[in-house]
């Protein structure tokens, strides 16, 4: 249950980086919340390399990667649905 509790509140954390700059109304929100996701992302993977064989910079790199082609897909997804749709 404390993993399950742990993960949960590791994702809502995670999830509300991306957001912040849209909730504290700065003018470039999209490109700070990129780069700030981008970082965050980073940071998890550095973190990550304590418990993995790769060096931190390539572990941080490998996750921000994943991370960033994730979120594409995500973008281009949503993209193709509301021409669908609209």
């Amino acid at each position: 249950m404390a993993a399950a509790i742990a993960t949960f509140v590791a994702f809502l954390a995670a999830g509300l980086v991306p957001l912040l700059p849209y909730l504290f109304e700065m003018t470039q929100a999209f490109p700070t919340s990129i780069a700030v996701t981008a970082l965050v992302f980073f940071l998890i993977g550095t973190s990550k390399s304590r418990w993995s064989l790769a060096p931190w910079w390539r572990s941080g790199l490998e996750t921000a990667s994943i991370g960033a082609i994730a979120a594409a897909i995500a973008y281009f997804t949503g993209a193709v649905v509301q021409s669908l749709v609209g």
